[in-house]
């Protein structure tokens, strides 16, 4: 017993000496090494729960290692840190873009450093166009200038993005006017894919040499899930709409990376400089190619969350369904992931929104073709403009694959209340069939009119939006009148309320201030109920994307062990006037910790340590001069 007591009291002996040192060496092995950056004395909006605002942050590695005052920041910093007084500068999360086409903006406006032949797509400019005779014309031009072999798949895109198409043009000579027969007679050798003034997984134009190849392989897909046009005589007249259009993209020559990653980098420059960090899109597989590339050379700058174009429209359904795509979702590096494989598109933009709301004023000749509910491609019942009846609905067929093999939708177009409205439905009848979590994180992009007694359901599903933040403004007032203006063009506020995650696609700092002012160019406020706070302007625009994307555990706020993505703005966010927000510039951009864009003005006042190499130095509309001369040709 005795030497029982003896060594009890001496076991107390030894804790009482050492347990403290044993303590304060777990506490440094929890802290980790000093911290490499300490950005202090500046307005940290860490966008966490309770939206904290810290004095300073500490960035260790790749990661937020913490925030709060500046005495606790400087504590974590060691001989080698890099410390910044900020004099006061906001510091946010990195913006998070959740739709944008890089692919579209960087070959529309960079797209003449690698020449049309290098893009694989030759130009319709349609500010020229009045006639069907000046398309063929244009298409002349360029079949006799680069003398394509014969056979050789040739892709027209519009060399302005259809923006300086005349009113009428598309529905005059496009719609109307042209079709194979008409395209023949320019194109007599090869087979043509002519993309309109808007996307091409909406619609696109062949010629007769296309439709013979594309029915010898897919033509009982186009007899079972139609929307192909026809002429009088009940032939395929050239129009193709999706799903089978797709066969025909899939046909066409593809740019290389190694030509494309030049031009795709000066686009993600511009996003840098805008502050944003991660960006969400849908790709065709030649600029996934490229990303993936780039992110290869380590020449890939901000992040990228995409949607598959790999699946839609180019497979008939076998028993393993969608069970690859489902796979693959949220796979990938920390810059390139894939996180949806969706149909890109279930619906039109503009007059051919699949709608729901009455039109007061249908002026459009658009409403010709598709009627007043708009292209509906998620509806049965839909006949197209001058289509062959649909057997099934591929769109519908799509989804159930989707959600029985845990493809998730996401990275969609769908403009139009009536579009939203068929989804929750969708999602509804999936939830009773597979279970709750088969529609999980399942989201539409645009909302450009969105019904809000929709959304209470909306929560209830688990249904996202990506919010374009696009107010109709007098136009829908006059198609729809002023109620549906007021209330249905993104309606943040009410889906917040309602508990639905709202992302912001409008991307930078415009996006910010059309979400909490929400008024048109003239200065008028479109449904004033729906503003956003800053605080959830900033939230939806960082966390909630960041969640879009599948990585609300990694991005999206100023946390400790979250990737240090951040942005030090010039104006204090909080404070400044709501008309001057989308004035706001971003001095420096970190992804990972590193620099990757600097202000002159800040680079030269904080010196190299802005900067590392592969740091862009500039400012965005100097970077923005680069597309002068530099304009090339949109593919989608």
């Amino acid at each position: 017993m005795r030497i029982n007591l003896e060594i009890t009291r001496l076991i107390t002996i030894l804790c009482a000496a050492f347990l403290p040192a044993i303590f304060a060496g777990t506490l440094a092995a929890q802290q980790g090494a000093p911290a490499d950056v300490v950005l202090h004395n500046a307005k940290i909006l860490t966008v966490d729960a309770k939206f904290t605002i810290a004095q300073a942050v500490a960035i260790r590695g790749n990661q937020i290692a913490a925030t709060g005052s500046n005495e606790d920041m400087l504590k974590l910093a060691g001989p080698n840190t890099m410390k910044m007084d900020l004099k006061g500068r906001t510091v946010i999360p990195g913006l998070i873009h959740t739709h944008i086409h890089l692919n579209d903006e960087a070959e529309s406006n960079y797209g003449g450093y690698v020449g049309f032949p290098g893009m694989k797509a030759y130009p319709i400019a349609w500010g020229a166009v009045r006639s069907v005779q000046d398309v063929l014309n244009q298409v002349s031009g360029v079949m006799a200038k680069y003398k394509f072999a014969p056979g050789e798949w040739v892709y027209f895109g519009s060399a302005d993005g259809g923006s300086a198409a005349a009113p009428g043009v598309v529905e005059k000579v496009m719609l109307d006017g042209m079709n194979r027969y008409e395209l023949d007679k320019a194109t007599p050798n090869n087979p043509v894919v002519m993309a309109f003034t808007w996307p091409n997984v909406n619609g696109v134009l062949v010629n007769s040499k296309a439709v013979d190849i594309l029915w010898a392989k897919h033509g009982d897909f186009f007899k079972k899930y139609g929307r192909f046009w026809v002429d009088q005589t009940g032939k395929p007249e050239g129009h193709l709409e999706s799903p089978g259009l797709r066969f025909a993209l899939e046909k066409l020559p593809e740019p290389d990376p190694w030509v494309m990653a030049g031009i795709f980098k000066m686009a993600n420059d511009e996003l840098i400089a805008e502050g944003i960090t991660t960006m969400s899109t849908r790709l065709p597989v030649y600029a996934e190619q490229t990303f993936k590339y780039m992110d290869e050379l380590g020449i890939l700058q901000p992040r990228i969350g995409y949607g598959f174009e790999t699946y839609f429209g180019r497979m008939e359904f076998g028993k393993d369904g969608l069970k690859e795509a489902g796979g693959l979702m949220g796979k990938g590096t920390a810059k390139v992931w894939s996180m949806s494989a969706a149909p890109s598109a279930i619906d039109g933009s503009g007059n051919r929104m699949c709608v729901a709301a009455s039109r007061t004023d249908p002026t459009s000749g658009l409403d010709q073709w598709w009627g007043s509910n708009g292209q509906c491609l998620n509806d049965i019942e839909y006949k197209g403009p001058k289509g062959a009846p649909i057997q099934a609905n591929y769109f519908r067929e799509f989804l159930d694959y989707s959600a029985r093999d845990g493809a998730r939708l996401a990275n969609t177009h769908a403009a139009g209340d009536r579009s939203v409205k068929l989804i929750l439905n969708t999602m509804e009848e999936m939830q009773g069939k597979y279970g709750k979590d088969s529609t999980k994180n399942w989201a539409l992009d645009h909302c450009r009119l969105v019904d809000p007694t929709d959304m209470a359901r909306a929560a209830k599903l688990g249904l996202m939006f990506s919010c374009e933040f696009s107010l109709g403004g007098e136009a829908a007032a006059k198609m729809y009148g002023d109620k549906v203006a007021h209330n249905f063009p993104s309606p943040a506020k009410t889906m917040i309320k309602n508990g639905v995650l709202v992302a912001n696609e409008m991307g930078g700092f415009d996006g910010l201030e059309t979400s909490i002012a929400r008024k048109d160019r003239n200065g008028k406020v479109w449904g004033p109920h729906e503003r956003l706070t800053r605080e959830e302007a900033l939230t939806v625009a960082t966390l909630n994307g960041a969640k879009y994307v599948l990585k609300g555990d990694t991005l999206g706020s100023l946390e400790p062990g979250k990737l240090a993505d951040l942005a030090v703005l010039d104006k204090d966010y909080m404070t400044i006037p709501e008309d001057q927000i989308s004035e706001m510039k971003a001095l420096w951009t970190l992804i990972d910790g590193k620099p990757v864009f600097a202000d002159p003005t800040f680079a030269a006042e904080y010196g190299e340590g802005t900067k590392t190499q592969g740091t862009v130095v500039s400012t965005l509309s100097d970077l923005k001069l680069r597309r002068k001369t530099a304009q090339g040709v949109a593919r989608r």
